[in-house]
């Protein structure tokens, strides 16, 4: 296969697994619970605590890169210091409505981006995983659904423009940030990836039919 094929095969595969992992997370929230229930699917998904610190761990070394990173930005939050306590004093504190929805993981909803020291549409959806061995903040995803092309795309380029003053350039970008690519059809995707060897950090974005855009901000320690 030639390399301008191989890299054409890359961008489908980047854009269509990060599309449907966009789409998963929208069937589990509140508005997409319904159409998850008619697909005769629960949710959540259980797990047990050992298998998800497991499956964390493994992912992180199998995505890690080489080097250190500068600065491990995740939406204020500091990983792999601040305790369970430590987030939901930050909840009180914003009045952010959390649960705990298992061992280890904490769920916020409609987080007002003011709560986190930033500016844009709202978090519907905020997940914020604990290491089950020391029960340090290990894990982030965000959600915000149901966005216009514009406002996906402008709110894309301010968290890659963030990203890039504290930790340099992405590791790896497939599809276009622009408004006119992302509603130009179905699970259209936008990728933005950054792989060190102590922090991964991913945002994208993705066309749900139906549903406008759906954009996810996903911060991992990559340590031991």
């Amino acid at each position: 296969m030639k390399r301008a094929q191989l890299k054409r095969v890359s961008i489908y595969v980047v854009s269509v697994l990060t599309a449907l992992t966009l789409f998963g997370g929208f069937l589990h929230t509140k508005a997409g619970r319904p159409l998850l229930a008619r697909m005769g699917v629960a949710c959540p998904i259980k797990a047990s605590p050992q298998a998800i610190e497991a499956a964390r761990n493994n992912s992180a070394r199998a995505q890690r890169g080489s080097e250190t990173a500068a600065s491990r930005p995740a939406l204020g939050f500091a990983l792999d210091h601040m305790s369970l306590s430590d987030v939901k004093a930050w909840a009180d504190s914003k009045h952010v409505s959390c649960e705990d929805v298992r061992a280890g993981l904490l769920r916020c909803t409609d987080v007002p981006i003011a709560a986190l020291g930033g500016s844009g549409p709202p978090i519907n959806r905020l997940d914020l995983g604990f290491s089950l061995l020391n029960a340090r903040l290990v894990n982030i995803s965000a959600w915000r659904n149901g966005l216009t092309s514009v406002a996906a795309a402008t709110q894309m380029d301010a968290v890659v423009a963030g990203l890039k003053e504290r930790v340099g350039l992405p590791s790896r970008e497939e599809g276009s940030r622009s408004a006119e690519y992302l509603a130009a059809g179905p699970l259209r995707t936008a990728v933005v990836q950054y792989r060190f060897k102590d922090y991964i950090a991913d945002v994208s974005a993705t066309n749900i039919p139906g549903r406008g855009l759906s954009m996810r901000e996903h911060y991992m320690s990559a340590r031991d």
